[in-house]
């Protein structure tokens, strides 16, 4: 967990017998524009993955990375 320590981008490196890995990196607060345009801080953080095509089709891991990504961003669902 490279963001623990500041890191803001990784290449997570698949190891054997590992078939994906997932690397956090480092929480910032940006300017971002909100629906009427105007600018809005908001909390990002960059998730840098890795998996072996041999053995998990990219179709499935985009979809994976996405539900990591509705976690985040709504932590209440992991209650439900």
């Amino acid at each position: 967990m490279l963001g623990a320590i500041g890191g803001l981008v990784t290449t997570p490196i698949v190891n054997a017998p590992e078939v994906a890995i997932i690397g956090v990196n480092k929480m910032q607060t940006l300017p971002r524009f909100d629906a009427n345009g105007g600018v809005v801080a908001r909390k990002l953080i960059n998730l840098s993955s890795c998996f072996d095509h041999r053995i998990v089709d990219g179709y499935e891991a985009a979809m994976l990375v996405q539900r990591i990504k509705g976690m985040l961003e709504n932590p209440a669902t992991l209650f439900m």
